[in-house]
């Protein structure tokens, strides 16, 4: 099995695990205690958020912020904890009750809606970063819900998030993403620069996918730069 292959299948693994609960749960980050419900992407098994909360932050600052995928919301609560102004979308029902009571329990103002990526935003709104801690692996099928988390079907949804972000972004506005080695990265970059970007580097770190896996992961926040 190539360590592709090997990545896909342990991602599989840990979706089991998160699968396996049926009632609400909760893990603590750097003193935040952070809801979790059934069905919604997990940062209590998967290690990315965790990563994301401490770097995120420092690049958004107190900046109008839009979080793409929120998820339980603990990237987006962290940026309002710091001071932004936020926004966040999801497109699993269950992930927006699931962020809205988590900024709810911290008195934390979100803009918080339900639909695919830019949909459900209001027309006029505008952002100075945009993030997405987007499906890092190219899926070969339709998912089911919890599962889009992980596995972005033909990478048509990465490719609307670049195509369609100039419509959100304020001018000077930046376009984050957070990914892996394991992305299929040069097909991303081909997508940007379709769309007249280039990729810049800001963070990356070497952490596990979860804590019993044993596959070199890293990963990464890339900025899409307009190309002059």
């Amino acid at each position: 099995m190539s360590e592709q292959k090997e990545w896909e299948q342990k991602v599989r693994d840990v979706f089991a695990k998160v699968k396996s609960h049926k009632k609400r749960y909760s893990i603590e980050v750097d003193g935040v205690k952070v809801c979790i419900y059934p069905n919604v992407f997990s940062p209590a098994y998967f290690t990315d958020s965790k990563w994301f909360v401490k770097t995120v932050p420092k690049i958004v600052g107190q900046r109008r912020f839009l979080e793409i995928g929120t998820g339980t919301g603990i990237v987006a609560l962290f940026v309002g904890l710091n001071g932004a102004d936020v926004s966040a979308t999801d497109i699993n029902p269950a992930a927006v009750k699931n962020a809205k009571y988590n900024f709810e329990k911290y008195g934390i103002n979100v803009k918080t809606y339900c639909g695919d990526m830019y949909e459900p935003l209001p027309r006029d709104a505008k952002f100075d970063v945009i993030f997405w801690n987007h499906p890092f692996n190219r899926g070969e099928n339709q998912e089911e819900m919890l599962l889009k988390s992980g596995f972005d079907f033909e990478y048509s949804s990465i490719e609307r998030y670049i195509t369609h972000a100039h419509s959100y972004l304020n001018p000077n506005g930046r376009l984050l993403l957070g990914t892996s080695n394991f992305a299929l990265l040069s097909e991303i970059e081909q997508l940007a620069n379709k769309n007249g970007y280039t990729m810049v580097l800001l963070e990356k770190a070497k952490i596990p996918l979860a804590a019993d896996s044993s596959i070199d992961n890293e990963y990464r926040i890339y900025e899409f730069v307009k190309i002059p």
